[in-house]
């Protein structure tokens, strides 16, 4: 899935639960820091003219 603008915190909890990830509540702490380095990515792409990779993303999360 590649992405062209900004998720929201909750398009974003949407997509994990799309790619069998699942952040509930509890974990609110993983989910900030997982939709802040989402949102840190998609400002380092904008700068180098790249499309958002949220599968790559998805991937990455997967192995952590």
């Amino acid at each position: 899935m590649t992405i062209k603008c900004p998720l929201t915190r909750n398009d974003f909890l949407i997509a994990l639960e799309q790619n069998r990830i699942s952040l509930d509540e509890s974990r609110m702490h993983e989910v900030n820091y997982y939709f802040n380095l989402w949102g840190d990515t998609m400002k380092q792409n904008r700068k180098c003219g790249q499309y958002y990779d949220f599968d790559a993303y998805i991937t990455w999360m997967k192995k952590q």
